[in-house]
């Protein structure tokens, strides 16, 4: 095999072919080379401590290579990095974006590094392999700590390393969660502002119809407003710029979520959402259980009707508010089927017949819909100035609501409660048919099947019996499948995201929107 490095200009122009030695020998020659640097979830970058004849033992970005002409055909900077991740980390394909590049020349005994160096940014949840023919060790570490440290302690680090760690401090940013939180600065005091206003206006009624907005505004309160969010994210997408435009369908979708939320407590008699009292518990208490469920049936009631008056009288012309509740009302409508399909599958007598496709038709309504696809396209529908891929991004919605959901299911077993603000109990005793169970029925031995439906969906369950389950469910290797599918279907969500937006940025924060969804621990 013919294998070349390519030399270029420092403006990265073709200008020829060189060997591997001849490239880092002398003064070296100007070639083409990269750095990988692969970001997980939590924000934290992947370092490597080169084993190496040039500058060896020192740490390193994730990959780092040069782009060969291999058989006299030139690779991208993508076909590059893919073959760097494979060989140094067993990492397969990791979209990558270019973000920058510097030109350099360091010495190391009687080596050269004189190159253009490509930065390149990807995004990663999976596992590592690591070749340790090519690397001493690795570690995770956050991106700020990493920048101090590079600052603090340039002689343990590549030069290279130590130059994209200048260009890296701007690159590097949590585009998701200031977008969020730049969002949530203006629509917490909207919603609040907005309660406040409604209970003045009620002064002439009985202090419980007060009440019921009260509560209804409280029990907003500790979500994480992502499909509000997300309303405003499509907005922003397909070109929008009023930000307070948008305010009321952002809180019209919120309050559906409440809506939704007060009637799922019912039908699964949970007693905790968010840490707090559930809407029917906390009336339950003036009365008895049906008294209860009867005022939180009415707030959800309530809500339903309030979400819709608040698109009603939203700014938008008349075209744009019918479409908006069209697509509204459609998700609604999905979201009970779903809601029904969950409790007709929970039924001991069906649990075991149900199937796959079953399990996913309720994902796909109950969640995907109702909580990325609706509220996505209903933000896109309401800007007039961009047109863009709609398929494609009620593709990524689908996916990225699947996700959210395979991660629900695992949390609804094995997540901190504290976190969660409700029992692990709650999905065991309800019997509810998830995507995780199907997989531990599907993949169980006989005696693993028998001991399982002992407990799953038995009303007085108990946490010892919980520590059973999580056993089975391991041991089965459902819960592995689930964390496989589930990055699966961010990969072929994030595979969209080019296609739906050309705005760096943007795709950055649908990147890390997803994968925020899948690693979420509550």
């Amino acid at each position: 095999m013919s294998q070349k490095l390519i030399l270029v200009d420092k403006s990265d122009n073709f200008m020829g072919y060189t060997s591997l030695d001849e490239a880092h020998l002398g003064q070296g020659k100007h070639h083409r080379a990269f750095v990988t640097i692969i970001i997980d979830p939590q924000n934290n970058i992947i370092l490597q401590r080169r084993k190496h004849r040039i500058f060896n033992g020192l740490w390193d970005l994730t990959a780092i290579s040069h782009s060969h002409s291999i058989n006299g055909k030139d690779e991208n900077y993508q076909q590059a990095s893919d073959r760097a991740l494979k060989k140094e980390m067993g990492i397969d394909h990791v979209p990558i974006e270019k973000v920058g590049g510097f030109n350099y020349q360091s010495f190391d005994g009687k080596y050269a590094e004189n190159e253009y160096c490509a930065i390149l940014i990807g995004y990663y949840n999976g596992k590592l392999r690591v070749n340790s023919r090519e690397i001493y060790r690795t570690k995770r570490i956050k991106f700020e700590k990493f920048i101090k440290d590079i600052k603090k302690n340039p002689q343990i680090y590549t030069p290279w390393a130590q130059v994209a760690a200048k260009s890296l401090k701007t690159k590097l940013i949590n585009y998701f969660k200031e977008d969020l939180d730049g969002f949530l600065k203006i629509f917490e005091p909207y919603s609040r502002k907005y309660f406040r206003e409604k209970v003045k206006k009620l002064s002439t009624f009985p202090p419980l119809i007060r009440k019921f907005y009260e509560d209804l505004y409280d029990f907003t309160l500790g979500g994480k407003r992502l499909r509000a969010f997300l309303v405003y994210l499509g907005y922003k997408t397909a070109g929008g710029k009023n930000l307070k435009k948008i305010l009321p369908v952002s809180l019209a979708v919120e309050v559906i979520h409440s809506f939704l939320l007060i009637h799922d407590d019912i039908i699964d008699k949970s007693d905790l959402r968010r840490g707090k009292l559930t809407i029917h518990k906390r009336y339950e208490k003036f009365t008895n259980y049906h008294y209860g469920q009867s005022q939180a049936i009415i707030i959800g009631d309530i809500a339903c009707i309030e979400a819709i008056k608040l698109i009603t009288s939203s700014s938008f012309n008349d075209k744009l508010k019918r479409l908006c509740l069209e697509k509204l009302i459609n998700v609604i409508l999905e979201t009970a089927y779903g809601e029904a399909l969950d409790v007709y599958y929970a039924q001991a007598e069906k649990r075991i017949k149900v199937s796959l496709k079953d399990v996913w038709q309720i994902t796909d309504l109950k969640t995907a819909r109702y909580s990325f696809v609706g509220p996505l396209t209903i933000g896109v529908t309401l800007a007039t100035s961009k047109m863009i891929n709609f398929e494609n991004l009620r593709e990524f919605g689908h996916l990225v609501g699947q996700a959210f959901q395979l991660q629900d299911d695992i949390l609804g077993v094995f997540g901190n409660e504290k976190l969660m603000g409700k029992s692990n109990l709650s999905d065991l005793r309800e019997g509810k048919n998830s995507l995780l169970i199907f997989k531990t029925l599907e993949l169980a031995n006989i005696r693993q099947k028998q001991n399982f439906l002992k407990l799953w969906g038995k009303k007085d369950t108990n946490f010892s019996d919980l520590q059973k389950v999580k056993k089975i469910i391991m041991d089965t290797g459902a819960f592995d499948w689930c964390c496989e599918e589930k990055l699966r279907l961010i990969n072929l969500a994030q595979s969209k995201i080019t296609t739906i937006t050309s705005d760096s940025k943007l795709r950055t924060v649908y990147k890390q929107l997803s994968d925020f969804v899948v690693n979420r621990e509550s």
